[in-house]
């Protein structure tokens, strides 16, 4: 099961600023959105590439599994 290293990829703008705009001193934003805000890219793919065989179907990240 081999892996293609991606980065994660960047929100919608449109959608990143209709999310701050409904939360914007109200209260705070979901915790995926927050998530994403203060910690980015935790584990990159790249560091888990070599785990991976290299035939089979695409594996999936184990970043965003995290």
């Amino acid at each position: 099961m081999p892996l293609q290293p991606r980065s994660w990829p960047e929100p919608v703008p449109e959608v990143a600023r209709a999310i701050r705009a409904m939360y914007r001193g109200k209260r705070q934003p979901p915790l995926p959105v927050r998530v994403r805000d203060e910690l980015g890219e935790l584990f990159a793919d790249a560091q888990f590439a070599g785990a991976f065989g290299a035939e089979g179907e695409p594996g999936w990240s184990p970043g965003r599994l995290a």
